[in-house]
Order: C-alpha cells, then sequence, then structure tokens
C-alpha cells in the first residue's frame, strides 16, 4: 500500500509519454504532405496543425511529469523529517531520564552551564 502512490504515479507517467510519443508520430508523419487547397479558397496544411496541437500538448506533458516526479520527492522528504524527529525525540526523552534519575544535586544546572547552547532550544520552544 506505501508504495501505490508511486506506481500510480508511474502509470500516469508512461501514458503521457506514450501519448506524446504518439503524436510525435502523427507530426513526423505530415511531413511531407503537401499544402492542400479546400473548395473555398482556404489552404490546409496539415504538419502545421499537427505541430501546432503538439505545441499545445507537450507543455501540458511537462508540466504534469515535474509535478509528479516533485512529489514523490516531497513525500521522500517528510518521511526522512519524520524518522529525525522520532530519533530527536528518543534521544531527548532518554536524556530526561537520565537527569531525573541523577541522585547528584543542581546536575541540570551544571549541564546548562558547561553547554548553554544545547538547552537554548528548549526555552525559545517553550516561549
Amino acid at each position: 500500500m506505501r508504495y501505490f502512490g508511486t506506481w500510480v504515479r508511474a502509470g500516469i507517467t508512461l501514458i503521457l509519454l506514450v501519448v506524446a510519443g504518439l503524436w510525435l508520430l502523427a507530426v513526423y508523419g505530415e511531413l511531407g504532405s503537401p499544402v492542400t487547397k479546400q473548395a473555398d479558397g482556404s489552404t490546409v496544411d496539415e504538419f502545421q496543425r499537427a505541430k501546432d496541437i503538439l505545441l499545445v500538448v507537450l507543455p501540458l506533458l511537462t508540466s504534469s511529469l515535474g509535478y509528479w516526479f516533485g512529489s514523490a520527492g516531497r513525500q521522500q522528504a517528510e518521511n526522512k523529517a519524520d524518522q529525525a524527529t522520532d530519533v530527536a525525540d528518543k534521544a531527548q526523552r532518554k536524556l530526561a531520564g537520565v537527569l531525573d534519575s541523577a541522585t547528584e544535586p543542581g546536575l541540570l544546572d551544571k549541564a546548562k552551564a558547561k553547554d548553554p547552547e544545547a538547552f537554548k532550544s528548549d526555552t525559545t520552544a517553550s516561549s
């Protein structure tokens, strides 16, 4: 279930790439077609039409691919941040346990005096 989003992203990306590839083949197929004149006197250039549609579809394709690949990286970064937060919380609980179980009076004050930077975040976080 964890990789479901990755598979969906990969599937949609594959579909979009196939559509873009097929459209490139359609444009390529129109390269040799001559400009035709219709009964009302207007000219029709099939290559120009196919190219214009490709110019509309291709930016949409690249934008969607960028979004999907970018959101995959965001999820991984969020997972790593959650893991780092868990590790920091465990370390903080261990430190609190050690300080609480110490029999020496004033141990916390000595630790604060020795390394004030380590205890600076506690005062700013509670404010």
